[in-house]
Order: C-alpha cells, then structure tokens, then sequence
C-alpha cells in the first residue's frame, strides 16, 4: 500500500499514484485533479490519458474524467444572465460556439490531505478561484475528495464553498469515459424518466418520456444524450469488469451518456444539472455567501479475470 508523488518533465504530467496489491489509482492534480487511470487485477476500467504530450492532447479534446464546475455540459453561446447582470464565457466549443465543461478541468488543485489505512487510501484537492475566471467572477473554494477501498470500490466528493460577498449559480457534474474492447456488447441500465435529444450543437431539446429497457445492450447504439433519473444510478456491464455509479443530489439527478465514434469507451457522465442550466435553469441552484453544498459520486466495480 503506497501513495507516491510521481514527478515528470511537463508538470502538468505530474501525479500522485496510489496502488495496492492489484489495484492502481492515479491523480492528476494539474489537470484539474482529474482520476486518470483506475486499474483493477489488469482490467482498465476508467479510460484516462497516456501520460505524455498525445495525452494532454487527448484530455484537452476528450476532457476524460473532468471535474465540472461551476457547469457541466455546455452553456449555449458561452452567455447567460444571472440577476441584473449579463456573463460571458470564454467559448472552448468553437465549431458550436459553446463553453464547455466548466472552468476548473485544467486548473492546478493543491494536495491539502492524504490518509493511508491498511484497507483505503484518501486524498484531498483543493482549488480556489480569487473572482477572476472570466464569465464566472465570483470566489470559491473546492475542495475535491477522493475515497479509494482496496475492496472495490472508489468515490470522488465535491465540497463547494462560496467564499464571495455575492450568490452565485452553479452545477456540478463528472466526466469518466469507461473502456471496453466491445462496446455492442455491454449493457447499461438507466432508470431514465425523462430524455433530453441533443440538437446539432449539443444542446438538449424539449424532453420526452423515457422510452427504455430496465437494461439493454448497446449493439450499435448511439447516444449524446441526456436523462433525468428516477433513481440516482447507472450500471455498466462489459465482459470484463461491472460498474455501478451512484450518485444523489437533492436537488435533481441527470446523466449524460455519450458514445465516441470510435467507440472504444463511453462517457457516463452524472450532473447535478441539465446541459446549458445557466439558460433554461433545469437543476439549476445557487450558492449564498459563506454557503457550502456537497455532492458524491460511488463508484462500486466487479472484474471478471
């Protein structure tokens, strides 16, 4: 049972690696304290980046395994209005013309907690923005905690302070993209109550009840798409390793599934709100001064070898 700080000549490759036994963790705090890799008896099972320049390429494209704050998904234009006041994002979706995925997946998180016991490991990141992020001026603190059980199972806590003089909106969500070998085969369960269709440029479309199995085989399926959920959770079966994410909020749960054209994984993503939420304010929440919330994902995992 270790945890090691692994230093590399690009720093924002640098990480913390936690292993035991068969099982491997690794953290990039530089990369907006994104959970790279999740290797379990030899079985990836979180589909994270290679750890050289083709892989900062590939986060900045795929933004595997993100943290998503203060919005997942897109908000449309990059431009909202919350208040009095109009807010313009810096627009990273270009050919869609979208901000995309938040503002702290490529921020450096500090360590600021470790704790090492014969049968877990946990790690505390912590970023705080001074009120200068462009389209978001307001102070926060977040604090990112990462749970590992050397008997399955792996959960990530977001803690969100508001640290300004002002409310503000927001959201949260996860990006893991999950490797398979062969994606038509696996099965998903979605306890989906309603689907959000997304237009052609990623943005959810009126919503219709949910017309899907209990569980069903992806075959050759396509999603980029969004549910809410009837009960906070997705299972995930491929010929190699189970999953199960669980992941309450009070105020509203929603999933975003995607399929790459590639195919080789696929992004389930849970959010505590609706893509473009700043917009059409579907789970959207706020945050008064001096106020905190706290969401937490589970992520439980079987392998087959």
């Amino acid at each position: 049972m270790q945890i090691n700080k692994i230093s590399h000549n690009n720093e924002l490759l640098e990480h913390i690696h936690i292993h035991h036994k068969h099982l491997s963790v690794k953290i990039f705090p530089k990369l907006g304290g994104s959970v790279q890799e999740l290797m379990v008896n030899g079985t990836q099972i979180l589909d994270g980046i290679s750890i050289d320049e083709s892989g900062l390429a590939d986060y900045k494209n795929s933004y595997k395994s993100a943290v998503l704050f203060p919005f997942p998904n897109r908000v449309k234009d990059g431009a909202y209005q919350y208040k009095e006041s109009l807010y313009q994002l810096g627009i990273n979706e270009k050919p869609l013309n979208n901000a995309l995925h938040g503002l702290v997946f490529d921020k450096t998180f500090q360590l600021t907690g470790s704790e090492l016991l014969e049968e877990r490991a946990k790690l505390e990141l912590t970023y705080k923005s001074d009120g200068k992020l462009p389209g978001f001026p307001f102070r926060f603190k977040l604090k990112l905690i990462y749970r590992i059980s050397f008997k399955g199972g792996l959960s990530l806590t977001l803690k969100i302070k508001n640290t300004d003089t002002h409310t503000f909106p927001y959201g949260m969500g996860w990006h893991p993209y999950f490797r398979t070998d062969d994606l038509a085969s696996a099965l998903i369960s979605i306890p989906a109550q309603d689907f959000y269709s997304s237009d052609n440029r990623g943005l959810p479309r009126e919503p219709v009840p949910a017309d899907i199995a209990p569980e069903f085989k992806l075959d050759d399926k396509n999603f980029d798409d969004a549910f809410s959920l009837k009960i906070p959770r997705c299972d995930f079966k491929t010929d190699t390793y189970d999953v199960s994410l669980g992941f309450k909020y009070p105020e509203g749960t929603y999933l975003q599934v995607y399929t790459p054209p590639h195919r080789k994984n696929i992004a389930i993503e849970p959010m505590t709100c609706l893509a473009n939420s700043f917009n059409n304010k579907i789970g959207f929440s706020e945050l008064a001064p001096k106020k905190s919330d706290t969401w937490r994902i589970n992520l439980f995992y079987i392998t087959k070898s």
